[in-house]
């Protein structure tokens, strides 16, 4: 089947940029790249948002 994420035919795609960045923190090549590919950061710094506050007045 073809992940619409990595265009590889793999067995089982990830279907949510959730799923791909969740396969991609667990050092998945093909979601890694992907992933990297989209824009997003190092998947181990793309959870680490919730340190800061985030609020602004």
């Amino acid at each position: 089947m073809m992940c619409a994420f990595c265009r590889q035919d793999v067995i089982n795609p990830c279907h949510t940029v959730q799923e791909m960045q969740q396969r991609a923190e667990h050092h998945i090549d093909r979601c890694e790249r992907a992933f990297a590919q989209q824009g997003g950061s190092h998947p181990q710094s793309a959870s680490s948002t919730e340190s800061g506050t985030g609020r602004r007045r």
